[in-house]
């Protein structure tokens, strides 16, 4: 879903993501988006083999005030990218250099990271899909 959701974010298909991301979040999404430089934007994207390492921030467990149950994961994932970002660009960690061919060809590739999180109803009756409540890709999306 990761992978899916930042590519979609990177080529502007927001109108794609209305059965993924709730409402508030695509909301916000739009106009950040909007603002952002191209290069920003393709930072975005997560190729699914660029995913370095995900782990779980905070799973909670928690009732509304109508007595629904939820489940709430906070992940956090660090991808390789190769946009093209300055390299003033604060919170990347570290930047790899892969070397394709001869010494002449290189590629730079930056450490990103993501936090998106998921929530799903687990009240009795339904719907067991996932939603994304949260997109923070830091220093790209603020």
């Amino acid at each position: 879903a990761f992978s899916v959701v930042s590519k979609l974010l990177s080529q502007r298909k927001l109108d794609l993501l209305d059965e993924l991301v709730s409402a508030e979040v695509l909301r916000v999404l739009k106009e950040k988006i909007s603002l952002l430089p191209d290069t920003h934007r393709d930072a975005l994207a997560a190729d699914i083999d660029a995913i370095m390492y995900t782990t779980e921030g905070d799973v909670r467990i928690y009732y509304d005030d109508d007595g629904r149950k939820f489940v709430s994961i906070l992940m956090r994932f660090w991808y390789l990218n190769g946009a093209n970002l300055p390299e003033e660009v604060p919170g990347e960690t570290k930047v790899f250099q892969i070397v394709f061919g001869d010494e002449s060809t290189k590629e730079k590739r930056r450490l990103l990271t993501a936090n998106y999180e998921f929530q799903r109803e687990f009240t009795e009756g339904a719907k067991p899909d996932w939603t994304i409540t949260r997109i923070e890709h830091p220093r790209l999306l603020e």
